[in-house]
C-alpha cells in the first residue's frame, strides 16, 4: 500500500517514536512523494535532532518519514545494480561535489528505511561495509555485492527466502537508476576475497570496427570473426602491466635499514597472496584517490606526449605515474614503446600485474534505439584499474589497422613498456560474478551467494532493470557520430601510432628474449628426461 506523509503534522503531536502498522495508516491527500514499503514490516516515524552533526565525517541526518522497527543488527549481503552515468562512481566520497556516488545514495536510502542507526550514519566502517568490486565514473553494474551489518525488522525473511521485500523498502528511497535486487543474511561473507569470477560487457557501436549498415551478412560475419580473433589474444594468464597504472599494483620495497649491533634487521616475509585491493575487481575503473587529483597528475605526465604524439588525456592513459612515464632520458620526447634490457627497481612488475582472462569475445550484431552495436564479453578472476577499457581500446586500434597485430603479443610481455589507448567508460557494464570460499578445498559457495547469483526471481528482477532502465540510457552512447565516440575516434585515427624505430627495437628484443626463453625451456625439458 502506498502511503504519503506530512512530517510537520506529526511533529505537532511530539510523537518522535510513534509505532504503527502500515496497514492501519490513513493515506494523506497532501501532494507528498509516495513511499512503498512491505506491509509486513512495522514502521515508526522519525524526526531529525535539533542540532544535527554537520561535520565531514558525519553528514546531517536526512529527513525520513517512515522506518521499519529495528529488531536486531545482522550481517547481510545486498545485490545492487545501477546506471553510473550521473554518478562519480560507486565508492562513497564525503567531499562536496555536484555529482553524488552510488554508495552515497545507498547509505542514505538504507538509513531512511531503518537499516542504519542514527549513531552509525555517516561512518560505513561502523557497519563493516565492504563491496565485491568498484566502478569509476560512468561505469554501470548489475551485480555489485555489498556486505554490511544492518538493523533488520522482525521476521525480515519470513515467506521471502530471496530477500525481495527488504530490497523493495530500500528501493522506495532510491532514484530509478539505482536498484537493490535482494538482501540476504550472511554470517561472515567477504565480497572481495571470495569473488573468483567477474564478467563485464562493453557495448561497442558497430561502425567503430568498420561494420556499415549496408553490409551484407557475409561482410558483417567477416568483420566480427576478425575482431574476435583480436580479442581472443587477451585470453589466458598474462602480465597486463601495460593496460593499467603500473605503480598502483607494484609492491613497495621498504628502504634498507641501518644495521643494529652488527646485524641487519629481518625483512618481513611475503605471503605471496594478492592484497584486498589487488583482488578487488574494479576494472578498476575507479581509483582510491579523487578523480580530480588523477586528472591533474595525468595531464602533467602526458603534456609532452600530447604535444609530440597527439594523444589527449581522454584517449590514452600513460600507464603510470610521473616516475614511470616512458620518457627518453636523452630527449624531451615521451617514448611510446621500449624494452627493459636490465632490471629497473623503479619500474618493477610483480605477481599482482598478472591477471587471468577466461574469455574475451564479441557477440552478434544487435540494435538498440536504432543503433547497431556489438557486445564484447570479458570475464576474468579480477581486473586492474582501466584494464578492460585499455584492452578494448587496443583491440579497436588493431582492428582499424592503427596498431600492428603483434602489438597484442608484445604488450603482454613483462619486459615491454607500451602506451596504449583507453576506450570510453560510458558503455562498460559489470554483468555478473561468482563466489567461492577460498579457504576450503573445492569450489564451495555459500548458500546465500548461490541464491544471489542463480535465483530465477532475482535474475528476473535484474533482467527487467537492464532492459527497462539501463539499456535505454546506455544506448544513448551508441551513436558513433556523437559523444563520446566522435572525438575519441578522430583523435585515435589521427594520433595512434608508434614510431617505426621504437616498434622495431621492441620487436627485435622480444624475438631474442623469446628464442632464449624457448631454448632454456627446451634444455630444461631434455635435462629432466
Amino acid at each position: 500500500m502506498a502511503v504519503s506523509f506530512f512530517p510537520s503534522l506529526l511533529s505537532k503531536h511530539h510523537h518522535n517514536h510513534l509505532i504503527f502498522s502500515i496497514s492501519s495508516l490513513r493515506t494523506w491527500s497532501w501532494p507528498w512523494p509516495s513511499i512503498s514499503c512491505d506491509s509486513r514490516f512495522v514502521c515508526s516515524t522519525w524526526s531529525p535532532p535539533s542540532t544535527p552533526n554537520t561535520s565531514e565525517a558525519h553528514p546531517p541526518l536526512p529527513l525520513s518519514t517512515e522506518k521499519w522497527k529495528p529488531f536486531r543488527k545482522k550481517k547481510v549481503v545486498m545485490r545492487v545494480g545501477y546506471v553510473g552515468t550521473n554518478y562519480r562512481g560507486l565508492q562513497l566520497q564525503r567531499d562536496e561535489h555536484e555529482l553524488s556516488t552510488v554508495e552515497n545514495e545507498l547509505e542514505t536510502a538504507i538509513f531512511k528505511a531503518g537499516g542504519i542507526r542514527n549513531s552509525n550514519y555517516g561512518d560505513l566502517h561502523k557497519i563493516a561495509w565492504a563491496r565485491s568490486s568498484r566502478t569509476d565514473k560512468g561505469v554501470h553494474s548489475l551485480a555489485t555485492m555489498i556486505s554490511f551489518k544492518m538493523e533488520i525488522p522482525e521476521d525480515a525473511w519470513k515467506e521471502d527466502p530471496n530477500g525481495i521485500a527488504l530490497a523493495k523498502c530500500i528501493n522506495s528511497y532510491l532514484p530509478d537508476n539505482i536498484k537493490v535486487f535482494s538482501i540476504l543474511p550472511s554470517q561472515s561473507f567477504d565480497p572481495r576475497s571470495e569473488c573468483n569470477f567477474r564478467k563485464y560487457s562493453y557495448l561497442l557501436p558497430a561502425e567503430i570496427i568498420g561494420i556499415k549498415r549496408h553490409f551484407s551478412e557475409a561482410e558483417i560475419d567477416h568483420h566480427l570473426s576478425d575482431f574476435n580473433n583480436i580479442l581472443k589474444s587477451f585470453e589466458g594468464e598474462h602480465p597486463f602491466h601495460n593496460f593499467t597504472q603500473r605503480s598502483k599494483y607494484r609492491k613497495r620495497i621498504p628502504p634498507r635499514q641501518a644495521p643494529r649491533n652488527g646485524r641487519m634487521p629481518r625483512r618481513p616475509k611475503s605471503s605471496g597472496k594478492l592484497s584486498a585491493f589487488e583482488l578487488e575487481g574494479s576494472d578498476g575503473e575507479q581509483e582510491s584517490r579523487n578523480e580530480e587529483m588523477v586528472a591533474s597528475e595525468f595531464e602533467e605526465t602526458n603534456q609532452i606526449s600530447s604535444e609530440y604524439c597527439g594523444f589527449g588525456a581522454h584517449l590514452v592513459d600513460s600507464g603510470d605515474n610521473l616516475g614511470d612515464d616512458l620518457k627518453d632520458q636523452n630527449s624531451n620526447l615521451v617514448v611510446r614503446a621500449r624494452w627493459l634490457y636490465e632490471p629497473d627497481e623503479t619500474d618493477r612488475i610483480s605477481a599482482s600485474h598478472f591477471r587471468k582472462i577466461f574469455c574475451c569475445t564479441c557477440g552478434k550484431l544487435e540494435n538498440s534505439l536504432g543503433f547497431d552495436y556489438v557486445e564484447i564479453s570479458i570475464s576474468g578472476e579480477s581486473f586492474m584499474l582501466h584494464q578492460i577499457r585499455k584492452m578494448v581500446g587496443t583491440a579497436i586500434a588493431v582492428k582499424r589497422k592503427l596498431l600492428p597485430r603483434d602489438i597484442l603479443t608484445v604488450s603482454l610481455t613483462k619486459f615491454s613498456r607500451i602506451v596504449l589507448p583507453l576506450a570510453p567508460s560510458e558503455v562498460l557494464i559489470l554483468k555478473g560474478n561468482t563466489f567461492v570460499l577460498r579457504k576450503l578445498p573445492g569450489n564451495v559457495t555459500r548458500p546465500e551467494m548461490k541464491t544471489m547469483v542463480e535465483s530465477e526471481e532475482i535474475l528476473k528482477t535484474v533482467n527487467q532493470f537492464y532492459i527497462s532502465v539501463m539499456l535505454p540510457q546506455v544506448s544513448k552512447f551508441l551513436d558513433p557520430s556523437r559523444s563520446p565516440w566522435k572525438e575519441w575516434v578522430e583523435i585515435l585515427d589521427a594520433n595512434t601510432s608508434i614510431p617505426d624505430t621504437q616498434l622495431e627495437e621492441v620487436r627485435n628484443a622480444w624475438k631474442l628474449w623469446k628464442d632464449k626463453f624457448e631454448g632454456t625451456t627446451s634444455f630444461a625439458s631434455v635435462s629432466s628426461q
